[in-house]
């Protein structure tokens, strides 16, 4: 099986990420390209859904199975194939936009990024969807943007990345360990028990969680408390001091001060604006 859409040139020139190209292949054992750099402007994406394959990388030849894949930016060379006897069933798309080397932080822009992404039915949702926006006969190239963001946000946020270990598994670490203290934000996280989560020294996390994240990690758990305090004020009739003290503040004086230092009203105020 061989599925091969040439889009056009989109209407709208702005967009994050938009498909040149894209595709699927499935049992199809002579699959392999090898292109020299330069040769293809656009980045170029493959996700394998089942069978195997090979990739070129450093002179090192690595086995993708159905759950990981490869990215290569726009203009690297590229060497990549299925396996003869197990050929892969691959999703592709040859992909541009103003703002996907942002949005993948810089993944696969001076070498491919080979990832690994768990859900693999999550995957096959996704390239399915893309899939059939893709069709001549379904065509709507707002939604063929948004599903395609939304795939490589997944990737960007949850894939890890295969074979050695680089500065990019940290950095997806750190965003692990940021949506584990805004889940677990109104237990008494200290510094310490944040670092140990990611695996690192307090020093060492707090430097990369703040490289990351923009912000350091008490300030990320504080901006999470706070956005729980504001659902509780706007949904509950517990009082400030319950607020405060569920959001892991012992003294309600020190919450409402740090709240108008962020909101620029007491918790009453921003309570008397927003609730229901």
């Amino acid at each position: 099986m061989r599925i091969h859409y040439v889009l056009p040139e989109p209407m709208y020139k702005h967009y994050t990420a938009y498909p040149d190209m894209i595709g699927q292949y499935a049992d199809f054992p002579e699959h392999q390209e090898w292109r020299f750099k330069g040769q293809l402007q656009q980045a170029n994406l493959h996700i394998v859904l089942g069978g195997k394959g090979y990739v070129k990388a450093n002179g090192k030849e690595f086995t993708l199975e159905a759950g990981q894949g490869f990215y290569y930016g726009a203009g690297l060379e590229q060497e990549y194939r299925t396996d003869a006897n197990d050929p892969w069933q691959v999703f592709w798309v040859h992909l541009a936009g103003e703002g996907l080397d942002r949005l993948l932080n810089d993944q696969g822009t001076s070498a491919v990024w080979l990832f690994t992404y768990r859900d693999v039915p999550k995957l096959e949702q996704l390239t399915g969807d893309l899939l059939d926006l893709a069709s001549p006969y379904d065509r709507n190239e707002v939604h063929l943007a948004v599903k395609l963001y939304e795939l490589l946000a997944e990737l960007a946020l949850r894939a890890e990345t295969h074979g050695t270990v680089t500065i990019l598994d940290k950095r997806a670490r750190m965003r692990e360990v940021a949506e584990y203290i805004r889940t677990h934000c109104t237990k008494p996280l200290t510094l310490l028990q944040m670092a140990e989560q990611a695996g690192f020294s307090t020093y060492y996390f707090s430097r990369m969680f703040h490289e990351v994240m923009g912000r350091t990690p008490v300030v990320w758990l504080f901006e999470s408390r706070l956005v729980v305090a504001k659902q509780l004020l706007m949904s509950t009739e517990w009082t400030i001091k319950q607020v405060a003290e569920h959001v892991g503040f012992s003294q309600s004086s020190y919450f409402i001060a740090r709240f108008r230092e962020h909101t620029g009203m007491t918790p009453q105020e921003y309570r008397r604006l927003y609730s229901t």
